[in-house]
């Protein structure tokens, strides 16, 4: 089916309620506060207002909202769930979104369709990444216009060409700003000027379009996140990049039904399906004698010289005297907007008269340089030149030593790259003003603060007389400076971020810095100890951004490099940085084991009690994931003998969760509430996850444990209340590890108790996030998951198919969790298949691996599977299967699991009525549901007051 635009009604906006929803900007208000809203559960909205008051079928909601992609109806439900969550549907009596049985949904409140805003340049303030335009455009109407018209027809690809400074980001900005209403706000802009590496295009591209940059194979997540959207994608400045910009457009466009590119640059891409627009330079006053102001402004590159001239003086008129002159310059320079910008800049301050004898004798000492270079480059070159001749030695010397920042930076990191012996603050603030002034610098408005850039041209030139002057490795080594003390210093908000608006908001726009930095760092230029701190301040923000891979990379070099020297403090963050980022993208092998040992060595060795907790929580987690329970334990003793010595109610809080997560996995469901109870109570349900000071989420683990803990004892009840509790409170950490450990151990339960219509909508919700982030063992465990789904709902050779894919995906990264769980249900699927001897063998070498390495917790479950697998089409093996579910009896009585102690014991009365030993299984069952004293209402329990009914009637008949 063709993609249908969301949104794509006349009204873009709409108001109902307290509510305002802005189409063109993607945005949903509430008195004047924009409230975080997923994109689904934006188009759902906008698809519901759209037809406010009539029913919108199921069918119809997905179809607009996946297009082109096959979801289930569950998937519908979980963004539905997460719409109404956000307007408070229910609440106080009002009521927005109504579900009608078995047809669909309607949107039942009053809605009020609005003309659009008047300032369409606010629209970049939504779910578009295009940042402000560059001023009033002169000159280019039609060639926009031109362009927009191809967007709205088959035509994909679109690349700007022309040479520096000529105006194609102009063009592109100004394109992008009128097609926000036709792609529903969804214009994304690429900056690659900020890109020095081919392999980090495509992070690039997935940054801007939202999408968290991938551990694994960024393309296909890419491809993945853009296939079912109408986007328009700005690359811009593609040159120094071309062939590597080029693979990803020709990927992006052939694989993808809805996504347009436009492209900027100084050479064709040479794609398939390419529309080029060659930039011309801007038409310039001919030669003429004695041309009138009137006569030379009828000419774009004229009336652009006035323009600019006017707006940094406060009022121009060009008179008929000065009309020949400004004819001349825009001659001169070629009619490139840039270069005339920057003229007027100089003819504001210096007059017309002064600035064109200056800028032709300027020219004219370089036409002698220009026999292998691109004449419209010389004529910038000689623009630039000329500007610089013009500023003050401190000027100059700002310029040059700025150029070493490739992103924005600050006034601060300008201040603190640039200083000089005899310089204060206020003089280079000042200097940074004058040359912003003389559009040398570029102010660039930020949340917070105003950043400034060079625009990439001017960059350029001001890098080659960085090297002139000698001071390039000096700057580069300033620069690494400032980087390492800003990110120590942004340290503790990299990972507790408010939503939509974050406080480390500018720390971001660096990476680009921190990447140029590292690799002028550990090149052969730079400072080992240096790189080593770089490395290590470095690494969280890595960490945040999900960029598991290359902090992996970055920190091997680091260790590679260490040195006696070096900061002890500095090599322990890059051993735990190692780990953490090891285990999300190799699997949890003995290297993470070995860097956490390490990182913890240096911090023993400081007596740094707040690092050792750190690193222990991350310990305990690999520890938790290869289920060694063992282990586990010692890790949790371990820090709780520091907690008790430090005192601090947080730190007794981890201790307490490390203890009941390792109780839990030791199969003791006795100890393993209590502490786990008194880690919630320690630790107030208003913290946020704060991975900067455990690395691993307090609450939510603990609450998944005590759901599980409670299920296996019999506490069913409790048990719900705690998956509820799991599930809210890691959505509410806004952290997608934490999500995904919450959902994917509450599952289990739900499963248990046969709440398939709960299981459905958090699976999909698992996979979607999982998907995101690409976090490959939550993957893998989510497609075990649907294997547990697909087998349940009747779909058995699809769902045996997600176990075994899911469980040679586990194997390979050392995933231990709910693998078991996996094998069961395979196992029990083979055996209904009559495949009784793999059955066993599969179910055999799991027991085998939990007894040799000492884990117990799993047994009862195994030997169930086991006994399940005799009884399927073996009635002569029911002696083995009754010898399995006694055992698994025994064992979950061991452990005080009295929900695995019910099961086994029906699955063993079963056999026994079969037997006609009635009164035998009714007191075993009676025994054990005497000691329930909650989940009356859930399966087994209904079951085994069935079991009693009829055993006790057939008791009386025997009687």
């Amino acid at each position: 089916m063709s993609v249908r635009p969301i949104g794509s009604s006349c009204a873009i906006r709409f108001r109902f309620g307290p509510f305002e929803l802005n189409v063109s900007e993607r945005s949903l208000s509430k008195a004047g506060q924009i409230l975080p809203l997923g994109g689904r559960a934006y188009d759902i909205l906008i698809a519901l207002l759209e037809n406010a008051g009539e029913v919108v079928p199921k069918s119809e909601l997905i179809a607009r909202v996946w297009p082109d992609v096959t979801v289930e109806e569950g998937s519908l439900r979980v963004h539905l769930s997460a719409l109404r969550k956000t307007l408070g549907d229910g609440q106080f009596g009002d009521k927005y979104i109504a579900n009608i049985q078995g047809r669909g949904y309607r949107f039942i409140a009053p809605v009020t369709p609005l003309p659009a805003a008047l300032d369409s340049g606010n629209a970049s303030s939504g779910l578009s990444s295009l940042p402000p335009a560059l001023g009033r455009m002169v000159g280019r109407s039609k060639v926009v216009l031109e362009i927009q018209r191809l967007l709205q027809t088959d035509q994909r690809l679109t690349t700007i060409l022309g040479a520096g400074g000529i105006g194609k980001t102009t063009v592109a900005l100004s394109v992008g700003h009128a097609a926000l209403a036709d792609f529903s706000g969804a214009v994304f802009f690429v900056d690659l000027s900020t890109v020095t590496d081919n392999e980090q295009v495509i992070g690039a591209v997935a940054s801007a379009v939202g999408l968290v940059p991938q551990p694994a194979d960024p393309k296909e997540a890419l491809l993945n996140f853009l296939s079912a959207r109408k986007a328009l994608i700005v690359l811009d400045s593609c040159e120094h990049l071309i062939e590597r910009s080029a693979e990803i457009v020709d990927y992006i466009v052939r694989n993808t039904p809805a996504v347009y590119i436009l492209a900027t640059s100084r050479e064709t891409l040479r794609v398939p399906g390419e529309r080029v627009f060659r930039l011309c330079p801007l038409d310039c006053p001919p030669e003429q004698p004695q041309p009138t102001a009137s006569e030379v402004l009828a000419y774009p590159a004229a009336r652009l010289f006035a323009e600019r001239v006017s707006a940094r003086r406060g009022s121009f008129s060009l008179s008929d005297d000065e009309a020949p002159m400004v004819a001349e310059i825009c001659r001169k320079l070629d009619g490139i907007a840039l270069a005339i910008e920057l003229a007027a800049g100089r003819a504001a301050v210096f007059g017309v008269g002064n600035t064109v004898a200056r800028l032709g004798s300027r020219i004219d000492l370089l036409k002698f340089g220009r026999r292998t270079a691109n004449p419209r480059h010389q004529t910038l070159k000689a623009t630039l030149d000329w500007s610089h001749d013009h500023l003050s030695e401190a000027e100059r010397i700002v310029l040059r030593r700025v150029a070493i920042f490739i992103g924005p930076f600050s006034l601060e990191a300008a201040c603190t790259v640039a200083e000089q012996e005899g310089t204060d603050r206020s003089e280079i603030e000042g200097t940074i003003a004058n040359l912003v002034n003389k559009s040398l610098i570029v102010a660039w408005p930020s949340y917070r603060q105003m950043l400034y850039r060079l625009l990439d041209t001017t960059r350029s030139y001001a890098l080659e007389k960085l090297a002139a002057s000698g001071e390039h490795n000096s700057m580069a080594a300033r620069h690494a400076i400032h980087l390492s003390r800003s990110l120590e210093d942004s340290r503790d908000n990299l990972f507790d971020l408010e939503s939509g608006r974050p406080p480390g908001s500018a720390i971001q726009h660096y990476l680009g810095d921190v990447r140029a930095a590292l690799e002028w760092s550990f090149g052969p230029r730079g400072n080992g100890s240096a790189a080593i701190r770089l490395a290590a301040a470095a690494s969280r923000l890595f960490l945040a951004k999900s960029l598991f891979v290359e902090c992996r990379d970055w920190m091997e070099k680091a260790i590679n490099r260490i040195a006696a020297d070096c900061d002890p403090r500095d090599q322990m963050e890059v051993h735990a940085s190692l780990a953490l980022s090891l285990m999300f993208t190799a699997g949890n092998s003995e290297r993470v084991r070995d860097a956490f040992n390490t990182a913890l060595a240096f911090a023993e060795r400081h007596d740094d009690a707040y690092q050792q907790l750190r690193l222990l929580s991350g310990l305990s987690m690999y520890l938790h994931r290869t289920i060694d329970a063992a282990g586990s334990l010692e890790v949790a003793r371990r820090a709780e003998s520091i907690a008790n010595k430090t005192g601090n109610p947080e730190d007794a809080a981890l201790a307490d969760s490390m203890l009941g997560a390792a109780y839990y996995i030791l199969a003791d469901h006795v100890r393993a509430p209590k502490y786990l109870e008194r880690a919630l109570h320690r630790s107030p349900a208003s913290r946020r996850f704060n991975a900067t000071q455990y690395l691993f989420d307090l609450r939510t683990t603990s609450l998944f444990n005590l759901t599980r803990s409670h299920w296996f004892a019999g506490n069913l009840d409790r048990a719900a209340d705690y998956a509820e509790r799991t599930i809210e409170e890691a959505e509410r950490s806004d952290h997608p590890v934490a999500l995904c450990r919450a959902l994917m151990l509450t599952m289990p339960f739900y499963f248990w108790i046969d709440d398939l219509g709960q299981v459905e909508p958090n699976l999909s919700a698992l996979e979607l996030t999982a998907e995101k982030y690409s976090l490959e063992p939550f993957r893998a465990v989510a497609t075990g998951l649907r294997g547990r789904y697909l087998v349940r709902v009747g779909q058995t050779e699809d769902g045996m198919r997600h176990l075994r894919d899911g469980l040679e995906k586990l194997r390979i990264l050392r995933y231990e969790m709910l693998v078991t769980d996996f094998v069961s249900e395979l196992a029990l699927g083979l055996a209904k298949q009559n495949e009784r001897a793999e059955a066993l063998a599969l179910i055999d070498g799991s027991i085998a691996t939990q007894l040799g390495s000492n884990r117990p917790l799993h047994l009862p479950a195994l030997l169930l599977a086991k006994g399940a697998a005799f009884v399927c089409r073996e009635p002569q093996q029911l002696g083995l299967a009754a010898e399995c579910f006694g055992e698994a009896m025994t064992l979950a009585g061991q452990q005080s699991a009295l929900s695995f102690e019910l099961r086994a014991g029906l699955e063993l009365a079963r056999i026994w009525i079969d037997r006609g030993q009635t009164r035998k299984a009714h007191d075993l069952i009676g025994a054990i549901y005497g000691r329930f004293t909650e989940g009356f209402e859930t399966p087994d329990l209904m079951s085994a007051r069935l079991v009693l009914e009829r055993t006790r009637v057939r008791a009386r008949q025997a009687g």
